[in-house]
């Protein structure tokens, strides 16, 4: 998980009748701005796994889910944008769904947020594909790991082929040119201010 710089919440968040179902909010302008301003703010990737967010597929997240504490429901501190997973195989329907993840549950003390700066540092990223626990905390990141399906075999295929795609281009004697263009491409935001998925498998490979 990419560490997510907070930016100001739109305005009509906190005009939010405080019973109102997220359901009827869902849809609303609101909403959309909503929506907007979370993908700017995470430069255009999926707030657990890294995958971009396109125009569908994805969904504004409850960290803390709604069931748990419907208090922050309207709560910006609470709220991300997640992809879908595919058909729920990993990320925010995944990780509550008792059906499809029936060994995790909501754990306020081992749940670590995208953005508290010390969540990146919990994972290593390898170049098959697999993600790791690192030694900072290994309780909270292995219970993020199973809890957000983030070792589910849809995620490895694709970030295994990711790490051989720039692997392919650096090639056995990266030529400096190379790795400093990579570096731009792949680790610093495009004119619209997204950056390309698996930002952190990137950064792994380009700055070890």
């Amino acid at each position: 998980m990419r560490t997510i710089q907070r930016k100001a919440p739109p305005d009509c968040l906190a005009r939010q009748p405080k019973n109102q179902p997220w359901s009827e909010f869902i849809g609303t302008p609101c909403h959309s701005d909503l929506h907007t301003g979370l993908r700017q703010e995470q430069h255009g990737l999926c707030c657990y796994c890294e995958h971009q967010i396109e125009d569908s597929g994805n969904h504004v997240e409850h960290l803390e889910p709604r069931q748990r504490n419907q208090k922050r429901t309207y709560d910006y501190t609470n709220l991300a944008l997640s992809c879908n997973g595919g058909n729920a195989k990993h990320c925010g329907h995944y990780k509550d769904n008792r059906q499809r993840n029936p060994n995790y549950e909501w754990d306020a003390a081992r749940f670590s947020s995208p953005h508290d700066t010390e969540t990146s540092s919990l994972f290593s990223y390898l170049l098959d594909g697999s993600i790791n626990p690192t030694p900072v905390d290994k309780e909270k990141s292995l219970f993020l790991i199973g809890y957000l399906g983030l070792d589910c075999s849809r995620l490895i295929d694709r970030r295994h082929q990711h790490a051989r795609d720039l692997i392919d281009i650096l090639g056995e004697e990266p030529d400096p040119d190379i790795v400093s263009w990579l570096c731009k491409e792949y680790l610093q935001p495009d004119t619209n201010g997204h950056l390309k998925q698996f930002y952190s498998l990137s950064k792994a490979i380009l700055e070890p």
